[in-house]
């Protein structure tokens, strides 16, 4: 199951208690022993720990179940059972009161941090899910290279060298071709990006199917397709990456700034964005990475507001605060099958205070 598709069901799950959402970092370079792992989970529990005893806000069961999560997780994070290898970050989340303990293994980084609220934290979990999976090709007169994953985790799938038999022009390279989109048809990636030589590639690139040249990227990915490891093709591919994701952005931020401009389909700032999330008119969510807001939410149907208190406008109800309205926008986006995007290479979304959508209607 997706990332996205485990996160939306952690919304509509709604649990009648406390949750507890853990996100572990697993950078190598800081959480690769199991001595370091084990310190960030001390103190990631250690601190929400103190906060829980804390809360005068929690009643006697609430604070007995939270104590009894905090030292399920502490004692899980430190066993050999957690599904750490190969991944960037895990995710876990727990009510033992709910019946909830949900683990999730990301390829993306995550900071580490946990928070304890009235349902999962899937903010960073739906940010990790934007991570598009990729097919890298290296490709050149006698051999070919396939790798697919995301940028973090790309692995490299098959070797492939020109077998005798090819006599005809191009015939390995057509061979390449097939095998790439048996490839695609079994896995599904979501970009393609070719390197290897220069006069090579452009007659690769003329033998894919249209289903791949779709999903190709112009950019090459500059990697020696003899002498390259898996940390050199993935420090290629990011360069791409970083190019295609920073154009994704400009692109989105461009069509809001057409669709504000000619009052058409797009609204800019909390309060239009709400109103059209609760109207279910939202094609891409545009928030500000970082957003830090509090706002309201109607118990009874799930309204947004930028107000923190008051009546619902629609039937009435007593509204209730929402500490962190951007992970309450970031949910509602989730149910009605919105794109999310977290704007962090430009500074458009500052005059809307960090918060902008693009329409459906």
């Amino acid at each position: 199951m997706s990332v996205e598709r485990l996160a939306r069901r952690l919304v509509e799950r709604r649990p009648r208690h406390r949750v507890v959402s853990l996100y572990l970092d697993l950078d190598p370079e800081e959480f690769a022993t199991s001595l370091a792992r084990e310190s960030q989970v001390h103190s990631l529990l250690d601190g929400v720990g103190h906060e829980v005893e804390a809360d005068e806000t929690l009643d006697h069961e609430d604070l007995i179940a939270l104590r009894e999560d905090l030292v399920r997780l502490r004692t899980y994070l430190t066993s050999d059972e957690p599904p750490f290898q190969g991944a960037r970050a895990l995710a876990v989340f727990a009510s033992g009161r709910d019946d909830l303990f949900e683990v999730i293994q990301l390829h993306q980084p995550v900071e580490g941090r946990v928070v304890v609220g009235g349902a999962a934290y899937i903010e960073p979990l739906v940010e990790a899910a934007q991570a598009r999976r990729w097919c890298v090709v290296l490709v050149s007169e006698q051999n070919a290279r396939i790798f697919t994953g995301t940028p973090f985790n790309l692995q490299e799938r098959e070797r492939i060298a020109l077998r005798e038999q090819f006599e005809e022009e191009d015939a390995h390279l057509r061979d390449v071709a097939g095998r790439l989109e048996r490839r695609w048809l079994d896995e599904r990636f979501d970009l393609l990006a070719v390197g290897g030589e220069s006069e090579v590639v452009p007659r690769f690139e003329k033998l894919l199917s249209q289903d791949l040249r779709r999903r190709l990227v112009d950019r090459r990915v500059e990697a020696d397709i003899n002498y390259a490891g898996d940390d050199q093709v993935r420090a290629a591919v990011s360069q791409v990456v970083e190019q295609e994701e920073r154009e994704d952005e400009r692109s989105a931020l461009d069509r809001l700034a057409a669709g504000l401009g000619s009052g058409g389909r797009a609204a800019g700032g909390p309060e239009a964005t709400l109103e059209a999330l609760n109207e279910r008119r939202v094609e891409v969510l545009l928030l500000e990475r970082g957003l830090a807001r509090s706002g309201g939410r109607c118990p009874s149907d799930g309204l947004l507001t930028v107000a923190t208190s008051g009546p619902c406008p629609a039937d009435g109800t007593e509204i209730e605060e929402v500490e962190d309205l951007s992970e309450a926008a970031v949910e509602a986006a989730l149910m009605q099958g919105s794109e999310v995007i977290f704007v962090q290479r430009f500074s458009d979304l500052g005059p809307h205070q960090g918060m902008a959508a693009l329409l459906r209607f």
